[in-house]
């Protein structure tokens, strides 16, 4: 009879892995998007989806930090 995946089997942490990757990208999504549409509203080019982007980018890496990177005692 088959099994699914245990403890301490290879699929372990695909959870959080997705978790993660998902973070980070909705983050640059959102962010990029909305200066995406800033810039073709203020005809600027593409300073705002390059800033868009960075403030994505840094704010999912934040938000990593604060689900999966602190300590217990740290919260």
């Amino acid at each position: 009879m088959a099994r699914g995946p245990q403890r301490g089997g290879g699929y372990e942490g695909f959870g959080t892995a997705w978790s993660i990757i998902g973070m980070l990208l909705a983050g640059m999504l959102v962010w990029g998007g909305l200066g995406w549409l800033l810039d073709r509203w203020l005809g600027t080019g593409r300073l705002f989806l390059a800033i868009g982007l960075l403030l994505g980018t840094g704010g999912g890496i934040y938000l990593v930090y604060l689900r999966y990177g602190r300590d217990e005692s740290d919260r």
